[in-house]
C-alpha cells in the first residue's frame, strides 16, 4: 500500500502546470485557470467533482493525483503551511 501525506491545498502542482483536464491560464501564467482560491492553504481544483464523476473511464483514478502533489519534495510552500511559518498572500507568495 502506498502512502501519501495530506493534501494541504498549497495549490502549487496546478501553479506549475494544469494536469490533462485543465488548461493554462494564459500564455504568460503557466498555472492551471481552473486552480480556485486565493490563498495557499485553500486552493482547490474547481473541476475535482466533473473529474471524479469520470473515473475511472478517464483516467483520474492516475491523473491528476488530488491530495498527493504536494509531497513534492521541490515545493516551499508546504513545509510553511506545515510548520505555521509567516503568511501568503492572495498569490501564495510567503510573507514574513
Amino acid at each position: 500500500m502506498m502512502v501519501f501525506k495530506p493534501c494541504l491545498r498549497s495549490g502549487f502542482c496546478c501553479k506549475q502546470s494544469p494536469c490533462s483536464f485543465g488548461a493554462v491560464t494564459s500564455d504568460n501564467d503557466p498555472s492551471c485557470r481552473f486552480l480556485g482560491g486565493s490563498i495557499a492553504g485553500e486552493h482547490f481544483c474547481m473541476k475535482y467533482e466533473e473529474i471524479q464523476a469520470g473515473s475511472p473511464e478517464n483516467g483520474a483514478h492516475f491523473s491528476p493525483a488530488f491530495g498527493s502533489g504536494c509531497c513534492s519534495p521541490l515545493n516551499p510552500i508546504r513545509y510553511k503551511l506545515e510548520k505555521g511559518i509567516g503568511k501568503f498572500d492572495k498569490h501564495g507568495r510567503f510573507k514574513v
